[in-house]
């Protein structure tokens, strides 16, 4: 893990996640240690050694949960200026070495180290990731998971793992080709409700189909996608499956504003993803918007009709 951190946060958590692992470690060698005094009562070099480490260590993890804490804090301003901005969150999640860094740079090229060996992501990546013409996400990686993830490292790797809880979409990247997959995948499951992720939508990708063995058939159902995220086979068929499950009513529409009409412009640069403006008999402009956006401006849609209720249809 410390020859992973790359960022200033992932070697925050790794330094935390040792030191919670040595101070119970440091109290048990105390006993030998403590043997050094000369007698009832006495305090001998040793035991004073012990007790000056502790308060070390302590000091030090309480330095780094407050530091860990400023990191939770920017993540949570970043998560309300994406709700402002109504962009859902994506999130990657797998065992270790299933391929999320690659899968993500094969969605969004990001240009991810990706390397086959355990760990190789501790920091956090986020990207915005265009699904479909109306569809903008951001979609982020995570750490690897393991079989008995040590408790002290879950509690270290909260700052980043806490972003699976305000996920609108949980990508489970499983290593088909391995064949522990299955007990590989039920780790992950386990964790994800651990971690208070357990109800979210998710999409379980079938990763590295491209080395599986001749005649054997790929796991398949509604909610699952079978790709290779180096060869970017099945990556479209993964997109099409995010694209219907985040369709929030977003739509590509063309819009005439009269010109006494022409602060909604303003309004629609901040508020929708405007492509084009033209300047005729009227204010012609080609946006993607939201439904609360479609709602200001649908007296000027072209060709606009009122969603019909689910009872109508």
């Amino acid at each position: 893990f410390a020859q992973r951190a790359r960022t200033g946060e992932g070697k925050l958590q790794v330094e935390l996640a040792q030191y919670q692992y040595i101070l119970p470690r440091l109290a048990g060698m105390g006993k030998a240690m403590s043997r050094l005094g000369g007698g009832i009562g006495t305090r001998g070099p040793g035991e004073s050694k012990l007790e000056s480490d502790r308060r070390h260590i302590r000091s030090r993890i309480d330095k780094l949960r407050r530091d860990l804490e400023q990191v939770r804090q920017v993540r949570s301003v970043q998560r309300r200026q994406r709700k402002k901005a109504e962009l859902p969150l994506v999130a990657i999640v797998g065992y270790t070495n299933a391929g999320k860094s690659t899968l993500l740079n094969a969605l969004t090229g990001a240009g991810i180290p990706a390397n086959n060996r355990l760990f190789d992501t501790l920091d956090t990546t986020t990207r915005l990731l265009a699904v479909s013409d109306t569809l903008d996400v951001v979609i982020s990686d995570t750490v690897g998971f393991i079989r008995k993830l040590p408790h002290q490292l879950v509690e270290a790797f909260k700052a980043t793992l806490e972003e699976l809880e305000y996920a609108d979409l949980l990508l489970h990247v499983i290593d088909v080709s391995n064949p522990e997959w299955q007990q590989q995948a039920a780790v992950v499951e386990n964790l994800i409700r651990e971690l208070g992720a357990g109800e979210l939508p998710r999409i379980d990708v079938f990763n590295k189909s491209d080395r599986l063995p001749a005649g054997e058939i790929m796991p398949h159902g509604q909610d699952i996608c079978s790709l290779s995220a180096k060869t970017g086979e099945g990556v479209d068929e993964l997109l099409a499956r995010i694209d219907k499950l985040l369709d929030k009513g977003t739509r590509r529409v063309t819009i005439h504003l009269p010109y006494d009409k022409g602060g909604l412009l303003d309004m629609l640069y901040r508020e929708a993803k405007v492509e084009s403006v033209e300047y005729g008999e009227t204010i012609d402009i080609v946006a993607t918007c939201v439904p609360r956006v479609i709602g200001q401006v649908k007296d000027y849609i072209e060709g606009y009709r009122e969603p019909k209720e689910d009872w109508e249809e």
